[in-house]
């Protein structure tokens, strides 16, 4: 993709643990942290090919074409950038694409992992509150802090930075009728920024705007700089793609983020807009029982099965030593509204746009 290599030798540092997984670029190198258990099964390798495209991507992304503030480091002190997004996001966009155009995913399986990402963002309420060039600014006190409320006033510019990248790669090819993408914008950028240069955002725009041969500046702004929700209509069109419809069916829900700790059913999350939030329920409760009866941590999925949406439950929780009741009204569970899929109607040139996206035919 980027036409050359800006090294003599690299070296992949495999750590295995077991279990997680991590990673970290070097100019010449990548250190991975990965579970040994890795290769058992196909999802758990594509996940470790993705790490691996990840950090292999960053030797041009980030350690050569960097934000202006990443160098010359300081690693004595924190260093606020609102580019992130570009230097961890769009990466982890490419990681989806260079394991599909290495032909060690199928089209349906890269579009599974993009739908995960569109899911845990549009499932974030962060999202409505924190804008993404902020969240980049904000790393050192929100991402790398986190704590249980996270969710409800924050979103990741890893989640959020890659699915703007899918969308500005459809805006330039619409744009350019399919003869540019953001492929030949990074190589633009790393022209003209790469080494001991660095870009800021205006710059970053700029090249964007040349590639596009148009004035992005509304894309980016509310890409970037607001909480609106982002459009997926565009992408969906040219690629010939659609939200999978959701299933009808609904259970009753809690919407609670329960955990396990020596037996006890804790709860661990609330997240704005579901129906225990607000009731009084706070992280780091115990969960003993729904309407005076025991529960425990295999039964809660159960037990929350004999209700109907809308049906009112007591809950009975200990807090510091103490036993404190709640009275929470039950919602609907979500239906998935982001799954992607082809869609059946997509005529050969929206197929033929997605291979040129994938490197790949179906």
């Amino acid at each position: 993709m980027w036409g050359s290599l800006p090294y003599e030798r690299y070296l992949f540092f495999n750590i295995l643990v077991g279990e997680g997984g991590d990673g970290i670029e070097h100019k010449g190198s990548t250190v991975l942290i990965a579970s040994r258990w890795s290769t058992r099964n196909e999802s758990d390798y594509r996940d470790w090919l993705g790490l691996v495209a990840h950090e292999f991507f960053h030797a041009w992304n980030v350690k050569r074409l960097r934000p202006i503030e990443l160098g010359p480091f300081d690693y004595e002190n924190e260093v606020y950038t609102r580019s992130l997004w570009i230097a961890e996001g769009v990466t982890s966009y490419y990681a989806w694409l260079l394991v599909s155009r290495a032909g060690l995913a199928t089209r349906e399986q890269t579009l599974a992992e993009i739908t995960l990402s569109i899911r845990a963002l549009q499932n974030t309420p962060g999202r409505l509150v924190q804008p993404l060039e902020l969240a980049s600014f904000d790393a050192w006190i929100k991402h790398y802090r986190p704590d249980e409320n996270s969710p409800n006033v924050a979103i990741s510019y890893y989640t959020k930075g890659a699915i703007v990248g899918l969308l500005l790669d459809a805006r330039i090819r619409r744009l350019t009728n399919g003869a540019r993408s953001l492929d030949d914008m990074m190589r633009e950028a790393y022209r003209r920024y790469s080494g001991e240069r660095g870009y800021t955002p205006a710059q970053f725009r700029a090249v964007a705007n040349g590639v596009a041969g148009s004035d992005l500046g509304d894309f980016f702004r509310r890409a970037l700089e607001t909480t609106e929700e982002l459009d997926y209509t565009e992408m969906l069109d040219w690629y010939g793609l659609r939200f999978r419809p959701a299933d009808s069916t609904r259970k009753a829900w809690l919407g609670l983020v329960t955990g396990e700790s020596d037996g006890r059913l804790l709860v661990t999350r609330l997240v704005r807009g579901r129906p225990a939030y607000g009731s009084g329920v706070a992280p780091g409760d115990e969960l003993i029982a729904i309407d005076s009866f025991r529960v425990t941590v295999d039964e809660l999925d159960e037990r929350l099965s004999r209700h109907q949406p809308g049906d009112s439950i007591t809950l009975t929780v200990a807090r510091r030593e103490s036993l404190h009741r709640y009275r929470v009204a039950l919602g609907s569970e979500p239906a998935d509204r982001w799954s992607l899929e082809v869609r059946p109607d997509a005529t050969a040139e929206q197929k033929r746009r997605l291979a040129a996206l994938l490197g790949r035919e179906e």
